[in-house]
């Protein structure tokens, strides 16, 4: 299923040629005729169902580990080995606007894996409220489900940094991500096609792991601040004035 509106108009209009209409003239049916290949829109936290064909990845694994009245949590097995393998820092942010509208936040914790300079998504969950045992709920869920893929018996502490919490680190590693989410969902998502994008995302993330560890990408280069590529700027200036 491919529900990005400018894939398919792409597509169509390649066959059509010069008879096409202007994408912006028609892209409000094309999400329409999208959102009508989803099932009935979920109103309610009520209404989220226990079971769904949409709460397994594409490596038809579950995808969806815990639900109660107030919180939903989805972490896929490769989401959970992250989260319990590489749990040095585990980075959790909010976001308000890529949530469903009958929820309060879509809460994402990730991770840095170092020998790949990457962040990673180790779970999401949509809250219905901000109360402190919603919270306790998910911290306590995301790491029982994690223990089960623990590589080892060695017990660590995790820590959470939280967006209250040494803020330049958690946006480092979530605000990037709530932000491409935000840009997908202009507006608050339907249920069935949020959780579908965040199973596309998770399957992505899944093949970049698998690729990196069998040493099919490099490593990234050093990313240089602002001052060191003005320091290169000064220094290529100057050996192009002695040269010439």
């Amino acid at each position: 299923m491919d529900i990005k509106p400018k894939h398919i108009f792409n597509a169509v209009s390649q066959e059509m040629g010069l008879i096409c209409p202007e994408y912006s003239t028609i892209r409000s049916q094309i999400i329409r005729n999208i959102n009508k290949q989803f099932p009935p829109n979920i109103k309610s936290f009520d209404d989220i169902p226990i079971e769904s064909e949409y709460y397994k990845t594409k490596r038809n694994e579950n995808f969806m580990i815990f639900k109660n009245t107030d919180i939903i949590i989805f972490q896929s097995p490769f989401q959970a080995y992250l989260f319990s393998n590489y749990h040095k820092n585990i980075f959790a942010d909010g976001t308000f606007y890529a949530a469903p509208k009958f929820s309060y936040q879509l809460f994402i914790t990730r991770t840095y894996v170092g020998e790949f300079n990457m962040f990673y998504t180790t779970s999401i969950s949509i809250l219905k409220n901000k109360k402190q045992s919603t919270y306790e709920t998910l911290f306590k869920e995301i790491k029982k489900n994690a223990n089960k893929f623990r590589s080892n018996t060695l017990i660590t502490t995790i820590n959470f940094h939280c967006d209250f919490e040494q803020e330049h680190l958690t946006n480092n590693a979530s605000e990037s991500y709530n932000s491409y989410l935000n840009n997908i969902f202009p507006n608050k998502p339907l249920f069935y096609k949020l959780i579908y994008i965040l199973k596309e995302e998770e399957n992505l993330s899944y093949n970049d792991y698998q690729r990196r560890t069998k040493g099919n990408w490099k490593k990234k280069q050093k990313i240089f601040s602002a001052t060191d590529e003005i320091k290169i700027l000064i220094e290529n200036y100057k050996n192009k004035r002695y040269y010439n």
